[in-house]
């Protein structure tokens, strides 16, 4: 009975959406609704129930690996408050070198070079 219908999409048999997804075998999770595919449950007695013939809708596949969008958006803003913040400790490393060798060279100052000390008098009565 199920071999005269073909995977594709066909009239959601449930009214859920536009149209229902039949792998061959039985109808899945993927609903279409105005052209975004969702996934909407379907009771197992409906399940194995095929298609009506003639009622094959025209739209592409669904996709094989469906993402819980809260999941990735979470992922994603994860990902990006972790970059933040290594680009931020990079500055905060580089501008700590940058300040600690401000004026670019490692000659002494003048201020800073050791005075010898003045040669000690003889002493007298010797």
């Amino acid at each position: 009975m199920s071999a005269a219908c073909p995977p594709g999409w066909y009239q959601d048999p449930t009214g859920q959406g536009d149209a229902r997804y039949w792998n061959g075998a039985s109808w899945t999770e993927s609903v279409n609704r105005g052209g975004v595919t969702v996934n909407a449950g379907i009771g197992p007695s409906q399940a194995a129930v095929p298609p009506v013939a003639g009622t094959q809708v025209s739209i592409p596949p669904p996709p094989t690996i469906v993402q819980n969008k809260n999941d990735s958006s979470s992922n994603s803003w994860l990902g990006l408050m972790f970059g933040v913040g290594v680009v931020f400790l990079i500055g905060i490393l580089m501008y700590a070198i940058i300040s600690n060798d401000s004026d670019g060279d490692d000659t002494p100052s003048p201020d800073s070079t050791p005075t010898e000390p003045a040669p000690e008098a003889p002493a007298e009565g010797g």
